[in-house]
């Protein structure tokens, strides 16, 4: 969990340097039209971007990261609007409100007023609501897309097959079958949805690319080496399983489970290329998506929650908090070679949330 927390500050700060920079090009845009001397444009506008960044981090990262999705999606963008436009015109007050202040013999309640009903408020009013638009807007629209996908198309990577070692886990819900008879296809499907809502930070704090989602199964990947160092492909299942643990009470009273998953990892060679026209996405082409699916569906078989091949558990130093037991050499159906597997669990079993609040 302290991954997630790292990613939660790393990307605030991303949020904080963006804001900065784009606020100090505003600031310059703006020196145009009223000319006067650039700099001071560019400071206050990089001091406006520097609280502006920082507000919609904390807000993206910290407050509406999934508290608030379970309410109606429009609600929810009107009310993330709301409180950025608000949030973002306060940002313009008061950086515009201090420039006066310091450089004006007024006090900085005086220079509020003044700022307030100048001539420029309305049109900071105007950009504060375009910018909470458009903010908001490419912050859902980034969801669609790994990150560096779009670098990648554009620079041309992976326009032709290109063979690498990859990593990939395939996680999916115990029993799924019981689990949609018992609910029905609607709640069913609103519960994959949610699972998979809660569990994207640990696939985000782990570096982690979600390939697909196939049914209610998702298959994350790694290059081979991102996905073994610092165990990556393992802490990412394990903080994907705690995620859903700390939002027990919920999914009880909502669904009336607590939803837990099975994955299988392995690693090998690979063959990736764009593919389609229609529709174009990353696709990845070898027997090692087949050997993972295979090593996943003897999780039920076995009764594991997560079982990684020798290939990849070799290549990692494996955390102090998980064990691996080896459960012997395998036949996947339609391998002729016979891979060896270990099943992974925590040193010390965690008891459910609502258990240790009991206890």
């Amino acid at each position: 969990m302290k991954a997630i927390l790292r990613k939660r500050r790393h990307a605030v700060l991303r949020f904080v340097v963006v804001g900065s920079v784009v606020g100090a090009l505003v600031g310059l845009l703006i020196h145009q039209i009223e000319l006067g001397p650039p700099l001071p444009h560019a400071l206050r506008g990089a001091a406006a971007g520097f609280l502006i960044g920082g507000i919609l981090g904390v807000g993206e990262e910290f407050v509406f990261i999934g508290r608030y999705r379970w309410r109606a999606y429009m609600i929810l963008n009107a009310l993330r609007i709301s409180l950025y436009v608000t949030a973002l015109l306060a940002a313009l007050i008061i950086v515009n409100a201090a420039d006066t202040w310091l450089t004006q013999e007024t006090g900085f309640v005086e220079a509020v007023r003044l700022y307030v009903v100048g001539d420029t408020m309305g049109r900071d009013s105007i950009f504060a609501i375009v910018v909470a638009i458009l903010g908001t807007s490419f912050l859902e629209i980034r969801k669609l897309h790994n990150s560096g996908d779009l670098r990648r198309y554009l620079m041309g990577v992976y326009r032709y097959p290109e063979a690498e070692d990859r990593v990939f886990l395939f996680a999916d819900p115990q029993d799924s079958t019981g689990l949609a008879e018992r609910l029905g296809d609607l709640a069913y499907t609103r519960l994959i949805g949610d699972c998979y809502r809660d569990m994207s930070e640990a696939i985000l704090a782990w570096r982690g690319q979600v390939y697909q989602y196939v049914g209610d199964e998702v298959i994350v990947s790694w290059p081979f080496d991102k996905g073994t160092k610092n165990a990556s492909c393992i802490r990412c299942f394990f903080d994907m399983e705690q995620l859903l643990e700390g939002k027990a009470r919920r999914y009880m009273r909502r669904y009336g489970t607590i939803p837990k998953f099975r994955a299988g990892i392995h690693g090998g060679s690979v063959l990736t290329v764009w593919v389609g026209e229609a529709k174009t996405e990353l696709a990845f082409f070898g027997d090692t998506l087949n050997a993972v699916s295979r090593i996943q569906g003897h999780c039920k078989a076995l009764n594991e929650r997560c079982l990684v091949s020798a290939t990849v558990l070799e290549q990692l130093d494996l955390p102090s908090e998980l064990r691996a037991k080896s459960l012997g050499e395998a036949e996947l159906r339609g391998k002729d070679e016979l891979i060896e597997l270990f099943a992974l669990e925590r040193a010390v079993p965690r008891r459910p949330r609502q258990l240790r609040r009991a206890a």
